[in-house]
């Protein structure tokens, strides 16, 4: 990890000299992001943290999909401190990516709002892509997916739903601390997490 964090920052510094600011943010963004995945590990973190670490991974998508992907976030800033797993929140939205909106005709969005409800603190990540059946949506959630139900288009390497949901579940002692919303093809996908809120 220090050789890849010494490597990109001699990138940036680079790119700082030939007046490359472009390429100079996208350095940045890709070293933040490796430092966050590198440092907490399976680790609790902030909300806020998780917040942040989106941020970056949407720029790195946009400077590689040509800025393809419009990003909306609307957060009550008095609740992103709120404990929670490390890398629960990037996976879910690189799911909406690959498997929501890389399929579908038009401009993709991501909406990432968090409110608070009956006395919990939810994060919901919402896309507007393929959309999912409720069937689909139920084996998502119960576990049952096969490995031929799987998509696997870039991260058989990454971090799956199955592993978000379960370790949510075991961190928050709850069944129902995820749950999938979709109304159908062509109407998009969205993912609600319910944390406790701490007093």
């Amino acid at each position: 990890p220090h050789f890849l964090f010494n490597t990109l920052n001699a990138g940036a510094q680079l790119a700082m000299m030939e007046e490359a600011q472009r390429t100079y943010d996208y350095i940045q963004n890709t070293a933040e992001f490796f430092r966050y995945n590198v440092r907490e590990g399976n680790t609790t973190v902030h909300l806020a943290d998780e917040i942040n670490l989106i941020d970056h991974y949407i720029y790195i998508l946009n400077v590689r999909f040509s800025g393809d992907i419009k990003y909306e976030k609307t957060i009550d800033e008095n609740i992103v401190d709120v404990l929670m797993p490390s890398m629960i929140l990037q996976p879910i939205v690189e799911n909406s990516v690959n498997h929501g909106i890389k399929e579908m005709e038009g401009r993709g969005k991501i909406s990432l709002r968090v409110y608070s409800e009956d006395g919990f603190v939810c994060i919901s990540v919402k896309d507007n892509g393929i959309g999912m059946s409720q069937e689909m949506i139920d084996k998502v959630l119960s576990g049952e997916l096969t490995e031929e139900e799987k998509p696997s288009p870039v991260g058989a390497h990454g971090i799956g739903m199955d592993n978000v949901i379960k370790r949510l579940r075991l961190f928050t002692d709850r069944e129902d601390s995820v749950s999938i919303i979709s109304e159908g093809e062509g109407k998009g996908t969205e993912v609600i997490i319910k944390l406790v809120k701490e007093e």
